[in-house]
């Protein structure tokens, strides 16, 4: 039997302030995109979107249109093209569901190692 969080993802996206139902479409696609992605199942995937207060691409002051979201997605070790099927989903989620290019995207995939994280009660993993 498998440990709680064990393989769970957890993605949090950075991004300019949106209404809820904006927030809502991109949590629902991210989680279902990234389970699919990562081969576990949906109820598996946590998703938290963190408002920026403001944004800036160099000098300039980014705007909702010309935003450049950021992506952490924290989970298991995994092989790289895992991890990488992952990226590109959550990558696709977000700019379909923010209106920004992909390439405006910024993602990053973090392990979590046997240990180091703490979920139901007592450290991931052990």
């Amino acid at each position: 039997m498998r440990a709680y969080g064990d393989e769970m993802p957890i993605v949090i996206v950075t991004a300019l302030p949106a209404d809820v139902s904006t927030v809502d479409r991109v949590l629902a696609r991210l989680v279902a995109d990234v389970a699919v992605a990562s081969g576990c199942p949906l109820g598996d995937v946590w998703a938290s979107y963190v408002p920026a207060t403001a944004q800036h691409v160099g000098t300039r002051r980014a705007e909702t249109g010309r935003q450049c979201p950021i992506v952490v997605i924290r989970g298991r070790a995994r092989s790289n093209a895992a991890i990488s099927a992952a990226l590109a989903a959550a990558a696709h989620a977000v700019s379909a569901e923010l209106g920004v290019s992909e390439d405006d995207v910024w993602l990053q995939w973090v392990d979590v190692m046997p240990g180091r994280a703490h979920a139901g009660g007592k450290p991931v993993g052990s």
